[in-house]
């Protein structure tokens, strides 16, 4: 498919110019504007279209370029009709970007004279990030489900949101709900048999992001998946992802602002006791350490609260998964890679020493389990990669057991359906997502804006937020709220309220500021946010005086 930019006749006709046609755009239905087409790689190439009879006439082709819907224009590349086709294009970062093309004819004249004058041949939506799901909770009392979801994304397409169910693993039933960032939905489920939900969303750029949970309850009993299920070094089973533990984000102040994606709020971890093996006369065993500090890949102890299920499962059944265990799970350690190194000890090391280790790793807190990899003649620390196996969703919170087995063959049996791990650590590579509003005054304050933002992530650090502000869009930076109170030096970590007030000085020079507010999340991912154009610093209230009538009104 090609789609011709804005309809501008080709070059020698009416407008005296070229057009730009753009071959394989997806215009995907969404809620983008009527006149932006979405596009979800980084990079595209705008072929260059003309009349051939006039080729000779031109002398060079520019492309222009507007990060910021038409304030400012930079020219981009230049092309030459003799030996181009197309212009390459990349997206410094996603967002909205308008295009027009001015053509330079031998004589110098360009066409058209005033690029800020003339409307944009295109407008393009680069999107190339698949949104954020996660599941808050997914609980079932009886045949009740009730489900909490989150959802993180710029740029959705709410017509393409599902919330299923189902109780097979292979048949899924769409649940009618209405489509939110921070929902929730209850539906009935007849019957006994184990269930699992899954929310998904595709955004506008046709990204898809989804998450699955098993609901817990005190109804439902899981099998434990049997031994013939568990691939060794060489593979993995299918992991489920497992639910996030929810929260949200303290009330909003100041002015109105568009509603937030709530993420969950962490606590810190203290002095969480590291579960071992049991002892054994000549079975070597490894409780579990974090990397010591300064090791590459060493986790960040911040970690969310950690959502429970109830339900003991019939001890008649060998094969029911206990769900108890889920209340005693330790905290994950949150980390921003998917490859680290893992220390361990070894206890009840024999004269035979310490033949292999086999990594197991789980997705649902214990449920299931699978073979990661085994290592041989294993020295600590242990480098884990859970990206190295192709799971489709490296993101989210693992367990992890390590098995030792001696020279002489001797082992403890591999994790059980229903065990808890040893150790669990949530991999968060995804920075929070920030928005940046306009300064409004305040009032109920005296020389005060208020700073209004919106930092979204499941991970968020506490006092995540610095403000800054400056003349230029590069800096130098000032903090808006100082560490020491002054004018300068280092900003201070503020809660993510969503709002500061900004007491200005009374000598304060500047007219137009640039903003730059700055998230951070306990697994170290930061986001900048600098807006494109300047805020307007305006505390002044004008007022009319020295009234006086100096005329007639008639003529």
């Amino acid at each position: 498919m090609s789609k011709t930019l804005t309809g501008r006749p080709l070059w020698g006709e009416a407008m005296g110019l070229s057009a730009i046609t753009l071959l394989g755009l997806l215009c995907s239905p969404g809620q983008a504007p009527a006149d932006v087409t979405p596009w979800k790689s980084p990079s595209m190439k705008i072929p260059i279209d003309y009349q051939p009879s006039r080729k000779n006439d031109i002398k060079e082709l520019h492309l222009w370029v507007s990060p910021d819907q038409g304030q400012t224009w930079q020219q981009h590349s230049v092309g030459y009709p003799e030996k181009d086709a197309f212009f390459n294009f990349s997206a410094p970062a996603d967002g909205i970007y308008w295009f027009n093309m001015v053509v330079v004819d031998k004589s110098g004249k360009r066409e058209p004279a005033d690029i800020y004058k003339a409307a944009p041949a295109l407008k393009v939506l680069f999107d190339t990030k698949k949104p954020v799901v996660t599941i808050a909770s997914a609980q079932r009392n009886g045949d009740d489900v009730t489900v909490v979801w989150k959802v993180v994304e710029r740029n959705p397409d709410w017509n393409k949101f599902k919330l299923e169910y189902s109780t097979n693993g292979s048949t899924w039933n769409t649940v009618p709900t209405r489509p939110e960032a921070d929902g929730s939905a209850q539906f009935k489920v007849a019957g006994g048999d184990a269930v699992t939900v899954r929310v998904a969303l595709t955004d506008v750029a046709g990204h898809m992001g989804e998450a699955s949970s098993p609901v817990a309850g005190t109804t439902v009993a899981s099998k434990a998946m049997p031994e013939s299920g568990v691939i060794g070094a060489s593979g993995m089973t299918d992991l489920p992802i497992p639910p996030i533990a929810g929260g949200s984000l303290p009330p909003m102040t100041g002015p109105a602002m568009p509603p937030v994606v709530a993420p969950p709020m962490t606590e810190r971890a203290k002095d969480t006791p590291l579960p071992t093996e049991t002892k054994g006369s000549d079975t070597p065993t490894a409780p579990i350490f974090p990397p010591a500090p300064g090791t590459p890949g060493a986790p960040v102890i911040d970690t969310p609260p950690v959502a429970t299920a109830t339900g003991p499962a019939p001890k008649s059944d060998p094969l029911t998964v206990n769900t108890n265990v889920l209340s005693n799970l330790p905290a994950p350690q949150v980390i921003n890679v998917a490859s680290f190194k893992l220390a361990f000890e070894v206890e009840d090391k024999g004269a035979s020493g310490v033949g292999k280790a086999d990594v197991y790793v789980t997705r649902d807190d214990g449920r299931t389990w699978s073979k990661w990899t085994t290592v041989d003649k294993p020295e600590s620390p242990l480098l884990i990669d859970l990206a190295k196996q192709g799971s489709k969703d490296v993101e989210g919170i693992y367990g992890i057991k390590v098995v030792l087995q001696s020279g002489a063959g001797l082992a403890h049996e591999a994790p059980k359906p229903g065990e808890a791990p040893d150790l669990r650590v949530d991999v968060d590579t995804t920075a929070p997502v920030v928005t940046v509003y306009d300064l409004v005054p305040d009032r109920t304050q005296k020389d005060t804006l208020i700073v209004q933002w919106q930092a979204v992530d499941r991970n968020l650090a506490n006092d995540p937020i610095t403000l800054e502000w400056s003349e230029g869009p590069k800096g130098p930076w000032f903090p808006i709220a100082p560490t020491d109170g002054a004018s300068t030096g280092v900003a201070k970590r503020l809660a993510n309220t969503g709002s500061y007030p900004w007491k200005v000085p009374a000598s304060f020079p500047h007219s137009k500021v640039y903003l730059k507010v700055t998230a951070r999340d306990v697994a170290g991912n930061v986001t900048e946010v600098v807006p494109t154009k300047p805020v307007l610093v305006d505390l002044n209230k004008p007022a009319a005086v020295k009234l006086n009538i100096v005329g007639s009104g008639s003529r």
